[in-house]
């Protein structure tokens, strides 16, 4: 059996649709997975029963220089030398984000192994203003020079990472969006008009995700009782609980006791199937980005969102037609495939949701070609798969 490794240091690994297909096909190749990690938020059942976990070694920026820590460091180099090469005889680790990359790049020095760097968050020196977050871009960068193939979402993104790291000129560079398989889904009896007390007449406009600065969620609140169209029922979705005193919260209920047309629904989905047979029922997606130099990850990284957005994808997938702002690449692909509507601020959602109703059916048309054509991951992900069997040659 051919063995892998793979390093991230994301708590949420297997809410992220690419970082899941690869692990899927993986295992159905009848590869065997080291998986090297925090504890995570959540792991498929069908999953995890088929790979081995371990602790995620050097998580540190810069080495202590005391004896224990010496000590400590060269018991672990030995263990992680044991168990990839004498073991497992691993000959690729895909590594998650810029602090993956980093760990990558030590265990190459114990061990000759391919490096395939996945990224999906793109860190800008001159955005950080913390002393730790610049040295782990000191040390991205160093560790680019190291790596083999580079998995990216699209041609911008890839621009972007290649201008603010070292990468050697023969790194191959793989396109592939964020974004689920194709699903058919039977249909469910959940009735989101009865769970959120929404009424049958209203068409059900959803923003599923994050609710920082950067969702524009918090402006659309501020204009909602002047802006809002009655013919729509705004379902917030959150992936956690917000606290009583979270501002989003205190706006959210006080347009709910107000009486507003607006729910919220702080569910973890923990099956993507599940969370798909929700976003099913509602009618039009919102998947926003405003960029900002307060949220993590919220300059320039969004700026270039483009085929990086998980929430965009899965609105494709299910063919529910979305608002979006304008980013080159939704502008782009709206003009081609008419999947919703782009604004610039959130003042102009209440239009853009008229435009949507107005031609709704050919607008969902649209998504289904845009899914088809340009955001299917198994359509891109071949190539990957081409790259890796070659190193187990």
């Amino acid at each position: 059996m051919k063995t892998i490794a793979i390093v991230t240091p994301k708590i949420d690994t297997f809410s992220n649709p690419t970082l899941t297909l690869i692990i899927e096909k993986l295992i159905e190749e009848n590869y065997k997975i080291l998986f090297f990690g925090f504890e995570q938020l959540f792991i498929p059942r069908e999953l995890k029963a088929k790979m081995d976990f371990y602790t995620l070694p050097f998580n540190f920026y810069k080495s202590k220089k005391d004896l224990n820590a010496l000590i400590k460091n060269m018991n672990q180099c030995y263990e992680l030398y044991k168990l990839l090469k004498i073991e497992n005889r691993v000959k690729a680790l895909i590594c998650v984000d810029p602090m993956g990359l980093v760990i990558a790049g030590r265990i190459q020095r114990l061990v000759n192994l391919k490096i395939i760097y996945a990224s999906f968050e793109i860190f800008f020196e001159d955005e950080f203003y913390i002393q730790k977050k610049k040295i782990l871009k000191v040390l991205e960068r160093k560790y680019s020079q190291k790596v083999d193939s580079v998995i990216i979402q699209d041609p911008a993104r890839e621009k972007l990472l290649r201008e603010v790291n070292d990468f050697n000129p023969k790194t191959k560079f793989l396109r592939i969006p964020v974004s689920p398989k194709r699903l058919k889904i039977n249909e469910n009896s959940l009735n989101l008009h009865e769970s959120q007390n929404i009424p049958e007449d209203k068409t059900i406009v959803v923003y599923s995700g994050t609710l920082l600065g950067w969702s524009g969620v918090s402006d659309l609140l501020d204009i909602f009782k002047e802006k809002w169209n009655k013919k729509f029922w705004l379902l917030l979705h959150s992936h956690h609980s917000l606290d009583d005193k979270n501002e989003i919260k205190l706006k959210i209920d006080e347009l709910i006791k107000s009486k507003q047309q607006i729910s919220f629904h702080d569910y973890a989905f923990y099956n993507f199937e599940d969370y798909a047979k929700f976003l099913l029922k509602c009618d039009i997606g919102i998947a926003t980005y405003f960029p900002n130099s307060v949220d993590i990850f919220a300059g320039k990284n969004l700026q270039e969102i483009g085929l990086s957005s998980g929430k965009f994808s899965s609105y494709m997938m299910l063919e529910k037609p979305t608002v979006t702002t304008s980013n080159p690449i939704y502008k782009q692909l709206n003009e081609k495939y008419n999947f919703g509507e782009v604004i610039n601020t959130m003042a102009d959602l209440p239009e853009a949701l008229n435009k949507i109703l107005e031609n709704y059916e050919t607008k969902v048309h649209g998504c289904r070609e845009l899914f088809d054509n340009e955001l299917d991951p198994e359509l891109k992900i071949e190539n990957l798969f081409s790259e890796i069997n070659n190193y187990y040659i």
